[in-house]
C-alpha cells in the first residue's frame, strides 16, 4: 500500500508543468551528486538554489527559502539527506514536492524526468566527485539533464529515464574503474544512437582520489580525538566510527598497493570507498545518525554489549595500530563494567 500510494505521489509530481507561473527554490543537501542535479533543476526553473548540511535542515535554509518567496519548493532527495522539509517549510505556507528514490541514482532520473524530453543528456558515475563537476559543467553548458550510472551497468530507473526523455545522444564521463563497454551496449540497446565518452586520465584521477582520501581520514582521526581518547566516551556513536575510520584507511592502504601496481581503476575504486567511510565517521562523530548511519551505530551497541568494552576496547586500540592510526585509549577502570578482566587502573591502549 505505501509504494502504491509513493507511486502515485510521483505520478502527480511529475506531472506537474516545469515552467508554471510560481516563484520557486530548489532545496538539497550538500551531498555532491544531489547538489549537481538540483542545481540543473533550478537553472531550469530558474529557481534559487538552497542548500543545507546533510542529514539536516538548517535554520540558515529556511530563512532563506523565506526571504525569496518561493511559493513552491523542490527537496531533492529523501528524508535522510534532507528532514523535516514539510513540516518546517509548511508553517510558511510552501508546497513541497520532493523528488526522492531510492539512492542517487533514482532520485537523479526523477529530477532529469522533468525536462519532459532531451535528445542529449550527461552521465557519469555516481561517486565519482571529480567526474560530477565534470559533467555538471557539460550539462550546464548545453542545458542537459544529469543522470549517474554505476561503474559496473545503468540502473534500471536511469533507463528509464533515457526512454522517457526520448533521448538519442550521451556525453559518458568515464571513471577510472567504469566498465565503458558494458555501459555503451546497455544505451545502445535502449535507444540511445550516438555515445561520446570523454578522455580520463585514470593514473591521475586515482592519485587524486587517494590525496582526497588521506584528507578525509585525516580530518576524520582528528575529530575523533582517539589520541586522548577516555574510556566513558567510548558509546555506540564513537565506537561505530572508530569503525568506519578504521575501514576507510584498510581501503586506503588497498588503493595505495592498486596504484603502485598500475592497477589505477581498482585505485580509484578504493580511494573513493575509503573517502565515503571517513567521512561517514565524521558525520557519526557530529551527531548526525540517521539512515545507514544509525545502522551502524546500533550494531556497534549490540556489539559492545556483547563483548564488554575493555575487549572492545583492546580490539579497537589493536586494529587501529594495525592501521597506522593513532588511539590512546586512557581507562579508568576502577567500578566500572568494563567486563573481560580489566585491571582497576588508568593505562593507555594503543597505537602509532
Amino acid at each position: 500500500m505505501k509504494g502504491f500510494a509513493y507511486a502515485i505521489a510521483m505520478v502527480l509530481l511529475l506531472s506537474v508543468p516545469v515552467f508554471a507561473q510560481e516563484q520557486v527554490a530548489v532545496l538539497v543537501s550538500d551531498n555532491p551528486a544531489d547538489l549537481a542535479v538540483a542545481r540543473m533543476l533550478a537553472e531550469k526553473l530558474g529557481a534559487e538554489l538552497v542548500v543545507t548540511p546533510w542529514g539536516t535542515l538548517s535554520q540558515q535554509a529556511v530563512e532563506q527559502i523565506e526571504a525569496s518567496g518561493a511559493e513552491v519548493v523542490y527537496v531533492v532527495g529523501g528524508e535522510v539527506a534532507v528532514p523535516d522539509a514539510e513540516q518546517e517549510l509548511e508553517k510558511l505556507n510552501v508546497e513541497v514536492r520532493r523528488l526522492a528514490g531510492r539512492d542517487r541514482y533514482h532520485t537523479a532520473a526523477l529530477v532529469a524526468r522533468l525536462w519532459g524530453s532531451a535528445e542529449k543528456a550527461v552521465m557519469v558515475e555516481g561517486y565519482d566527485e571529480e567526474g560530477i563537476q565534470e559533467a555538471l559543467e557539460n550539462a550546464r553548458r548545453m542545458g542537459m539533464p544529469l543522470l549517474f550510472v554505476k561503474p559496473e551497468g545503468v540502473p534500471e530507473e536511469v533507463e528509464e529515464a533515457l526512454e522517457n526523455l526520448s533521448c538519442r545522444e550521451v556525453v559518458l564521463i568515464p571513471a577510472p574503474h567504469m566498465m565503458r563497454e558494458r555501459i555503451r551496449e546497455r544505451l545502445r540497446v535502449k535507444g540511445v544512437e550516438k555515445v561520446n565518452v570523454t578522455l580520463v586520465n585514470a593514473e591521475e584521477r586515482a592519485r587524486k582520489a587517494i590525496e582526497r582520501a588521506e584528507e578525509a581520514i585525516e580530518r576524520a582521526e582528528e575529530a575523533l580525538g582517539t589520541e586522548n581518547l577516555s574510556y566513558e566516551e567510548l558509546d555506540g556513536r564513537k565506537v561505530a566510527a572508530i569503525r568506519l575510520l578504521i575501514n576507510a584507511k584498510k581501503h586506503l592502504d588497498a588503493a595505495e598497493d592498486a596504484f603502485d601496481a598500475g592497477n589505477y581503476g581498482m585505485a580509484f575504486g578504493m580511494a573513493v570507498a575509503a573517502k565515503a567511510k571517513a567521512e561517514a565517521a565524521l558525520k557519526i562523530q557530529e551527531g548526525v545518525v540517521v539512515g545507514n548511519y544509525r545502522r551502524c551505530v546500533e550494531d556497534a551497541e549490540e556489539e559492545m554489549g556483547h563483548k564488554g568494552l575493555g575487549r572492545l576496547g583492546r580490539e579497537l586500540a589493536e586494529d587501529m595500530r594495525r592501521y597506522g592510526l593513532r588511539m590512546h585509549l586512557m581507562m579508568e577502570l576502577e567500578g566500572n563494567n568494563t567486563g573481560n578482566n580489566v585491571p582497576g587502573r588508568a593505562h593507555g591502549l594503543g597505537g602509532r
